[in-house]
């Protein structure tokens, strides 16, 4: 592997995007067919506003078809852009090369829902539900995360990803409830309070939860969800 390509791997994960993007140019004057450096490259660039030159970079993707990594980048520049559709597009090819992945599939969901494809969102966050529960909380602290993972866009723009999330987690969960499936629709909000516990807690799906609670004739409290924190 070239150093040049790991140093830029070492500086876009300390957010160090300018830096990361001038490592992998460096790359691609030596090697310009190289789609895992395009990939990075084109994900640098779109963290520093420049959507247009990402979205070019990114298109590279076509060098290496097979890259699920590259494609998910991809809807990712898409997705900071705001072009729903195409993204959706790139995040299929994601999950069609990589089926078990989790971001991805949550990432198609909210791609789905913003561009107008409900049931398309809600089977796609389903299946990133079941995808989550296999997976299990003791396993998620070691199972290996790859780098468009590892890469949670916590900053502008990336907050917005982050409470788009959220609300789309908390979305599935009010239709889970409106279905009467009660366990998997309280496993969607907790997902929900974990990236946007604010967000979580204003939500109606407490309020809602406790009636439905109540009309099915139990008389007993809603199950417990997780904990305030004040």
């Amino acid at each position: 592997m070239d150093p040049r390509f790991d140093l830029g791997i070492h500086r876009f994960l300390r957010k160090q995007y300018e830096e990361a993007a001038a490592s992998f140019r460096s790359v691609l004057k030596e090697n310009p067919t190289d789609a895992a450096a395009w990939s990075f490259y084109g994900m640098a660039l779109a963290h520093l506003g420049r959507g247009a030159d990402a979205e070019a970079a990114l298109s590279r993707v076509a060098l290496a078809p097979q890259n699920q990594e590259a494609w998910f980048h991809l809807g990712v520049a898409r997705s900071l852009r705001e072009e729903w559709g195409d993204a959706a597009s790139a995040y299929r090819r994601a999950v069609a090369l990589v089926p078990d992945d989790v971001v991805a599939w949550h990432r198609l969901g909210v791609a789905l829902a913003e561009s107008g494809d409900e049931s398309a969102a809600t089977a796609a966050f389903e299946r990133a539900l079941v995808l989550s529960r296999e997976v299990g909380p003791s396993d998620q602290g070691t199972t290996p995360r790859t780098a468009h993972h590892l890469d949670d866009h916590e900053e502008e723009p990336g907050a917005r990803e982050g409470a788009r999330e959220a609300k789309s987690w908390l979305d599935l969960a009010l239709s889970l409830l409106s279905l009467g499936d009660q366990e998997e629709a309280i496993a969607a909000y907790e997902r929900a309070y974990t990236l946007d516990p604010a967000r979580a807690r204003a939500s109606l799906f407490r309020p809602m939860l406790q009636l439905v609670t109540t009309a099915v004739g139990s008389g007993a409290p809603a199950p417990p969800v997780r904990p305030e924190v004040h």
